[in-house]
């Protein structure tokens, strides 16, 4: 009886000594410095400058077929001033620096970036055997 309950001290003691790798909060620096930031900024480089093709490698399949179901809800048109939007706003390294949180569980992470006091873009990612890619939410 006392193996059993000094065998499950220690094993308790091991389980409390080793860190969650599964739940991680980054911020900061630390966020922005991120495979997930790079995986994003990415993202949205592609996306601005070439399109939905351009962009393919940095997202998911379902991410790809979200996007290009708004292409065919919205046209080409109403697609274009989606894009054209978002190249009004931030990009690069003032892009990087809006990026304030990321929540990693695991193989999937939620980024948020502050485009402005009022306004918080919120990007799901997943990790894949190519790396973190743009993900829909889950």
């Amino acid at each position: 009886m006392k193996l059993m309950i000094r065998v499950l001290a220690v094993l308790a003691a091991i389980a409390l000594a080793i860190p969650s790798s599964h739940a991680q909060t980054l911020t900061g620096a630390q966020a922005r410095k991120s495979a997930q930031a790079d995986a994003f900024l990415a993202y949205e480089k592609a996306l601005l400058a070439g399109g939905l093709d351009a962009a393919q490698p940095y997202m998911t399949a379902a991410k790809f077929e979200e996007l290009n179901g708004m292409l065919k809800t919205w046209g080409e048109d109403g697609f274009k001033q989606f894009l054209d939007r978002m190249r009004g706003g931030a990009q690069g390294e003032v892009r990087r620096k809006q990026i304030e949180k990321i929540e990693v569980t695991g193989g999937y992470a939620v980024l948020e970036a502050r485009d402005s006091p009022q306004v918080l873009t919120v990007q799901h990612l997943t990790k894949t055997k190519d790396g973190w890619q743009v993900d829909v939410r889950r």
